[in-house]
């Protein structure tokens, strides 16, 4: 006789939100503290999130028996932050943050590249394609965050473009959770359904309207279609994230924070959202920057 696999009960889901919900609040609000008092600490804090999500990610990879070069991404990524900053802060009126960070991440993966010559050849084609894929995903896309928050308008575009996310996160955990019955993408995360994906989708748009209003003075159906989209790109960053994890085999990138998993669990469809929420504010050009 086939022994029945026990599933969560509504009570279980429910702690499993609670725990999310205090630590994203927690982090949320340490983003705050820095944006708005201490600009050059929200820049070590992105960082040191990088330089974790970049060990995790190598962790990662070595289960596959891969030995990438993680520590240039962990390193250069918190450096590269802090010289984008000081550049925006004291360098000259003209000058973009982000194509410094485009500059030094192509620096990275050369350095990189260069540093995997020291081992045995075995492996070389699989250590730089992951190491250049660390590479592009934390130092290249958080460098989109720090140029949202090189702005004239830093905490209410960075609080936007977080916000969003996070209330995709939490109207799918939530909707698909009481609702969930058609599953999404069975043979990548198959506790994502398609009824907790139109739920995020819902609080993103919503959440959207309403910060774009209130925060940047731009028209509401600006901030809907900006929720939206950012909601939909969450969700494929957050599969792309669930693919990795199922090809090494494991459930969570780590257990750094209580019902996220690791650094990189939550940063994952940050980082992926974040060139696109840089590309929507200057193309729409939502305020003046």
């Amino acid at each position: 006789m086939t022994t029945p696999v026990a599933t969560p009960s509504v009570a279980s889901k429910f702690r499993g939100l609670a725990a999310r919900f205090v630590v994203a609040v927690g982090l949320v609000a340490i983003v705050i503290v820095t944006l708005v008092w201490l600009r050059w600490g929200f820049m070590v804090l992105l960082g040191l999130f990088v330089a974790l999500g970049s060990q995790e990610l190598g962790h990662a990879a070595s289960l596959k028996g891969w030995r990438p070069v993680w520590q240039v991404a962990a390193f250069g990524g918190a450096v590269l932050f802090l010289v984008e900053y000081g550049l925006f802060r004291f360098g000259p009126a003209s000058w973009a943050p982000l194509s410094v960070g485009f500059a030094g991440c192509t620096l990275m993966v050369l350095v990189a590249w260069g540093w995997r010559l020291i081992r045995p050849v075995d492996g070389f084609l699989a250590d730089v394609a992951v190491t250049t894929l660390i590479i592009t995903y934390l130092p290249l896309f958080g460098s989109c965050v720090v140029a949202m928050a090189c702005t004239t308008h830093p905490v209410a575009e960075v609080l936007l473009f977080v916000a969003c996310i996070a209330l995709n996160d939490t109207g799918a955990y939530l909707l698909g959770s009481l609702l969930g019955r058609h599953p999404m993408t069975p043979h990548i995360s198959p506790a994502k359904t398609w009824e907790g994906f139109a739920g995020g989708l819902i609080f993103a748009g919503v959440s959207g309207a309403l910060l774009v209003h209130f925060f940047l003075a731009a028209p509401w159906w600006q901030g809907v279609v900006f929720g939206v989209v950012l909601g939909l790109c969450a969700t494929v960053g957050d599969l792309v994230e669930s693919a990795m994890k199922r090809d090494v085999g494991v459930k969570d990138m780590g257990k750094l924070l209580p019902g996220h998993g690791g650094m990189m669990d939550r940063l994952d469809s940050m980082l992926f959202c974040a060139p696109i929420a840089w590309a929507l504010f200057n193309l729409w050009i939502l305020v003046e920057r």
